[in-house]
């Protein structure tokens, strides 16, 4: 219990905190404003005199070091902790660490369109999340028809927005190919009328890519992740073809045509991690060697035994992603890039100081529209009604928006309020939260430990980065996607 205030002296609050080191020095990064600070000896003497969640009064931390520091200095550093918001005075937050609301009374700009050009796939992976790609529906194909709607309802929902974009998606969208075709041509010309530039990016199984297609994809400049898992007795594990064979042999076939094809366009890979997984460093440099730019990877969604990672294992992918994070960052001080995206994406997060409050932009900028036209939270929730956000047709549902929107703010996730990644995380996916929670509005509890160090190791490679190279981060701030689908 917290001692009452009995004075009219300000109250002070360490807020959202999180404490690294990083060459046997302390630093702090202050989750809401972004801000990262070394500690000197009378910063680091100052903040440690609050326990968790303990307030205090000026006088009392004067008190506390009493003959350690002398009293001006420790009011200098309590003045420039407030300053930088690390510490609130009365509880005011400063402009910095405030979180974004939710917009009332106001519609929000779509810029991202994920289409589902099939519920149907030509590979039978065991751990899919979306039941082999037909979501549990029975199979659905997008018509030209609808297709060019969504390309219109997109232009239109993006109102004064210069850039919107259309990820071609299933199952397995190179499965409805013509189409595909048809929506590339249609929503250059219809972006064009528009004066608005579109961007296209495609995930694929790969085993359906030929010459010709892979031409069609470096000609109209149409960003590529080919989803594999590793090495063939890995790959043939799990992605298999509906007869039962492996995947592995005609996948890495077409993904070095791809990569050949198109070297000014980089292709990533994007790795399902299951139970009992190599190493991930192993499985990083494996994609490296067949020439993918970069390497993303996630640990499975199914729910079945089988396939989940239990917490050891868990464990097991964080010590193996800090493996890779300290060859990433003796790369970046010799100024390479290596294609880590996970570890890219946190450093582009700190580089550009991201305040959301919201896990993603699901249901906000970004949908997803099923092949009869309907709109979802996101690709994960495709054909889930109970989900959808209106359709093409008509419109988003926007009192539905607004209500599912307000629940999924992270301010009202109370187990968040006082997380130093509460406008970074915002409490997660909220797909991995339906399945892992049982509630969509729910925080990933289970993640939270493991986000936690995560972040630790990333905060730890930004500030090595920036004292030895300063520049890298810059640079490749523009290499990442927005958003990848899985």
């Amino acid at each position: 219990m917290q001692p009452i205030n009995t004075t009219k002296e300000s109250i002070l609050k360490i807020t959202n905190a999180l404490y690294f080191e990083v060459d046997e020095k302390t630093y702090i990064y202050h989750g809401l404003s972004g801000i990262i600070t070394e500690f000197d000896s009378a910063s680091a003497k100052v903040l440690n005199t609050f326990q968790q969640n303990e307030i205090l009064t000026r006088t009392e931390i004067i008190e506390k070091l009493q003959g350690e520091i002398d009293e001006k200095t420790i009011e200098q550093v309590i003045d420039e902790f407030i300053q930088m918001e690390v510490i609130t005075e009365n509880h005011v937050k400063g402009v910095h660490s405030q979180t974004p609301g939710i917009p009332v009374g106001e519609k929000w700009p779509v810029q991202t369109l994920v289409l589902h050009l099939i519920n149907e796939c030509n590979l039978s992976c065991t751990y899919c999340y979306a039941g082999g790609g037909d979501y549990g529906k029975p199979m659905k194909t997008m018509t030209m028809e609808t297709a060019e709607k969504a390309i219109d309802f997109l232009i239109k929902e993006s109102k004064d927005r210069p850039n919107i974009s259309v990820v071609l998606f299933g199952g397995e969208p190179t499965m409805n190919w013509p189409l595909l075709k048809r929506i590339v041509s249609y929503g250059k010309e219809a972006a064009e009328k528009a004066s608005k530039t579109i961007d296209f990016s495609m995930t694929t199984n790969g085993t359906l890519l030929n010459e010709e297609r892979i031409k069609f994809l470096a000609m109209n400049n149409i960003g590529v992740t080919v989803s594999m898992d590793g090495p063939e007795e890995w790959q043939d594990k799990f992605r298999i073809f509906n007869n039962g064979t492996g995947s592995y042999e005609i996948v890495l076939k077409n993904a070095k045509k791809l990569i050949e094809m198109r070297p000014k366009k980089p292709v990533a890979v994007r790795v399902t991690v299951n139970k009992g997984f190599p190493s991930v460093k192993d499985l990083f440099y494996h994609f490296m060697d067949i020439g993918f730019h970069e390497v993303g990877f996630a640990p499975v969604s199914a729910q079945d035994e089988a396939f989940v990672l239990n917490s050891p294992e868990l464990w097991r992918l964080l010590d193996d992603f800090e493996q890779l994070t300290e060859d990433f960052v003796q790369a970046a001080i010799q100024d390479r890039y290596l294609g880590f995206s996970n570890l890219v994406n946190i450093l582009v997060e700190l580089h550009s100081g991201v305040n959301k409050g919201f896990a993603c932009g699901a249901g906000l900028g970004f949908m997803a529209v099923s092949p009869s036209g309907d709109l979802f939270l996101c690709h994960r929730f495709n054909e889930q009604q109970e989900y959808k956000m209106g359709d093409i047709f008509n419109g988003i549902n926007q009192d539905f928006q607004k209500e599912l929107l307000g629940s999924l703010h992270v301010d009202n996730k109370t187990t968040c309020s006082s997380c130093a990644l509460k406008h970074t995380c915002s409490g997660g996916c909220y797909y991995e939260a339906l399945e892992q929670m049982g509630e969509i509005t729910s925080p990933n509890l289970h993640y939270c430990g493991w986000q936690y160090r995560w972040y630790k190791i990333g905060l730890a490679a930004y500030v090595r980065i920036m004292k030895e190279n300063p520049t890298f981060i810059d640079r490749i701030a523009g290499l990442t996607p927005i958003c990848h689908t899985s």
